[in-house]
């Protein structure tokens, strides 16, 4: 009897409260992100002079520039999910279906980056998809807030925060497809709007 009780105790396969392991593997994840941004990023070689130097920085610019914005977005994503998983009290397996969705799409930004540094200014579609990966990353955040509302996972007492957390996710994955045309215009630098628009 003692034993059939124990075992009633133990968290449902579907269920738990036991959120580390969710923060570790998300956690190693962003960390191996934003860490790739800069491998992304090739040393010059054969430098002989100064000269050289000034000159291989100056054609590096535009991978610097992807690095600077690319870090600020997996570091702000990272930021509002760690805010986002303090609200959560236990974990579903729709939970962490949707956080691998999400994790997917930051894992997926070095590659994007390195396409907008190379190339963000002569093949412009190379920006189109780094902003479409910059949706899809907002897109499943808001589809990860969505899931613990519904499936009831956070405390009561954060009602307000997540609906607002939400919606902003939600009107950040917005700008990101309307600027997607004009990325066919402005290449690159399409990055410089959304700081307008924000």
């Amino acid at each position: 009897m003692a034993e059939a009780d124990e075992h009633a105790d133990l968290p449902s396969l579907e269920r738990g409260r036991d959120l580390s392991r969710i923060y570790a593997f998300t956690d190693g994840v962003f960390a191996i992100a934003i860490t790739l941004l800069v491998l992304q990023i090739e040393v010059p070689s054969g430098l002989t002079s100064n000269s050289q130097f000034l000159d291989a920085l100056n054609d590096l610019v535009p991978d610097f520039f992807a690095f600077a914005i690319s870090f600020l977005v997996i570091g702000s994503y990272w930021i509002r999910h760690h805010r986002l998983m303090r609200m959560v009290r236990e974990y579903d397996q729709t939970l962490m279906a949707v956080t691998m969705f999400y994790l997917a799409w930051v894992v997926l930004l070095p590659f994007s980056s390195q396409l907008i540094g190379e190339y963000g200014s002569e093949v412009t579609l190379t920006t189109v998809f780094y902003i479409l990966n910059l949706a899809l990353i907002g897109a499943s955040l808001t589809l990860t807030i969505r899931v613990i509302v519904k499936h009831r996972l956070s405390d009561p007492k954060y009602e307000w925060e997540l609906e607002s957390g939400f919606k902003s996710s939600a009107f950040v994955s917005g700008i990101f497809l309307l600027t997607a045309p004009i990325g066919l215009v402005l290449g690159g630098w399409t990055p410089l709007l959304w700081i307008v628009l924000m």
